[in-house]
């Protein structure tokens, strides 16, 4: 179901962000637009306004018609999928029933389904999976999004964006690379933006809180990219004692 461009480009429009960083982690997060928020080689194209009218709209002309129950359904085909998420994480599962709670207004039947991580891998390339991602390094777009990339998990192929990654790959300076990486999510006519192939549905960018003892003086931090890649200790060397 969700092979239909007019499926994936209405989640990524009606699905509310702000709502759901309110009511599942009590305003402690941004909302997330792609794998490389706020970073130098992000790009604003990938920035989707919440527009649920907008969202039906597309649905409509693209032939998708509501049944008895309210779900949508085209050619026989029901409007419903399978949102699979770490059963051992209570904040995936809150974001999984979030969203399938607010896909309800659009038609589409969303079911969270709660499993181990030996559970979840064998759906990742055919069912919907609540991923957590995050990296300090623009190659997170290649990986997610190059045809043969690890991480491609929608199966996304296009040789044009395919030149633009190896493009920036190819880049003997990493501030050489940005508009590169900015052309493969969009680059007005092509690209993975809600707008283009809309291979991911993005949620939020989730808050690091931690307890710090008084009189501990933690050194400057980098973003901390979902608890690894950089952590919170990883300049511990540099803190002190008030």
């Amino acid at each position: 179901m969700t092979s239909d461009l007019a499926i994936r480009r209405a989640l990524n429009y009606a699905v509310d962000r702000d709502v759901m960083i309110k009511n599942v982690l009590n305003g402690h997060g941004t909302v997330a637009y792609s794998v490389s928020d706020n970073m130098p080689w992000a790009s604003k194209d990938m920035q989707v306004k919440t527009d649920v009218a907008k969202a039906k709209e597309m649905l409509a002309a693209a032939g998708w018609k509501a049944g008895t129950d309210g779900i949508l359904a085209k050619d026989g085909l029901r409007a419903q999928f399978d949102l699979w998420y770490a059963s051992s994480d209570s904040v995936r599962q809150a974001l999984a029933m979030e969203f399938a709670n607010q896909m309800k207004a659009i038609g589409i039947e969303v079911t969270p389904r709660g499993g181990s991580w030996d559970d979840l891998y064998p759906n990742e390339f055919s069912s919907p999976v609540l991923w957590g991602w995050g990296s300090n390094s623009p190659t997170e777009i290649y990986n997610l999004n190059y045809s043969k990339g690890w991480g491609n998990f929608p199966c996304y192929e296009s040789k044009k964006v395919d030149e633009y990654l190896d493009e920036a790959l190819a880049q003997p300076e990493v501030e050489d690379s940005y508009q590169y990486w900015q052309k493969s999510q969009w680059d007005g006519t092509e690209g993975i933006a809600a707008q283009g192939a809309a291979t991911w549905v993005w949620f939020a960018n989730v808050d690091h809180l931690y307890f710090k003892r008084a009189g501990l003086q933690v050194a400057e931090q980098k973003p901390h990219p979902h608890g690894h890649g950089w952590s919170l200790v990883n300049n511990i060397d540099q803190w002190s004692w008030a």
